[in-house]
């Protein structure tokens, strides 16, 4: 059950529909008009399959993990045009789920037992305990298009987009990503009520979700990997099998947008990024690390 309120779209796309790894032969199963307004539904990153703690991480199959709702198809959209996804409200589930275990997280030689946590999510808060409440920030763990090649299980990130793990992919926000086939084929899921920058134990806050949102073509983007802009930022993308080279990667990035958005050469937007951008850590538990660089549109 979801958190009361009313909304309004054109369309409802169900979590009955859903895929568990990104591949450029999987077909649509639902299509869109450029630009139209939706509302997609979720399932948490458990598949819904915790309903108590005394489930553990282990009992779930890591072949239901992360299933995201689609592949959804853009009427017109042909491979090497951009994506858009603009993020227009998240509405939680009234219980979220969060587990730490042996095998998950950068800690868990640590975790001497797997536990899970059932938490009750009311209004803009989830209480852990009588004395602590956790503040939400809602946002999509997982928001990707079909692969230039291969496939990449729902949980794996890449130039694709995939399992971002990303806080700034929220409320407001807009998604952007490069497309590899014709319609983009693009998939959500995996949102969390809350996940602080890294998801150190390997999970957010897991929740079902209803997610208003529209999708459409991005002309004006040539990218290589996602990238996100909010009311006052804008930030690069980048996944790597350490984080150094995913900071290579996403200041790379960073640094020719800001050449094509100053009309500047590289040393001067080199520097302009080493003054004024931030790399942020996105998460360092899924089989790539991830991070960001984040630039205030007032420097462009």
């Amino acid at each position: 059950m979801l958190v009361s309120g009313r909304v309004r779209a054109t369309r409802r796309l169900s979590a009955r529909k859903a895929i568990h790894e990104f591949a450029r032969t999987n077909a649509p199963a639902y299509t869109v008009s450029d630009g139209e307004r939706v509302v997609v539904e979720t399932k948490d990153c458990f598949s819904g399959l915790i309903r108590s703690e005394k489930t553990r991480f282990e009992d779930v199959s890591m072949d239901l993990v992360n299933p995201a709702t689609g592949p959804i198809a853009v009427e017109g959209l042909t491979s090497g045009e951009a994506l858009c996804v603009s993020i227009e409200r998240i509405r939680c589930g009234k219980t979220g789920v969060v587990v730490c275990s042996p095998t998950l997280g950068i800690l868990g030689k640590d975790v001497r037992k797997s536990r899970t946590r059932i938490v009750k999510i009311r209004g803009n808060r989830a209480r852990w305990s009588d004395d602590l409440w956790i503040d939400l920030h809602p946002h999509i763990g997982v928001i990707g298009v079909s692969p230039k090649q291969g496939k990449f299980p729902t949980f794996h990130p890449g130039d694709f987009g995939g399992n971002m793990d990303t806080r700034d992919a929220c409320e407001g926000s807009k998604v952007y990503l490069p497309t590899f086939v014709d319609g983009g084929m693009v998939s959500i899921g995996d949102v969390h009520a809350n996940m602080g920058d890294g998801e150190i134990c390997g999970t957010g806050i897991e929740v079902p979700s209803e997610i208003t949102l529209r999708i459409s073509k991005a002309p004006e983007l040539d990218i290589r990997r996602p990238m996100i802009e909010t009311s006052a930022e804008w930030m690069t993308f980048a996944a790597a099998k350490t984080l150094d080279e995913a900071a290579q990667l996403a200041s790379s990035d960073m640094v020719k947008f800001i050449m094509n958005m100053r009309g500047t050469d590289f040393e001067d937007a080199y520097m302009i990024a080493s003054v004024a951008a931030d790399l942020r850590v996105s998460q360092v538990v899924d089989p790539l690390m991830a991070v960001r660089m984040v630039v205030s549109k007032k420097y462009l």
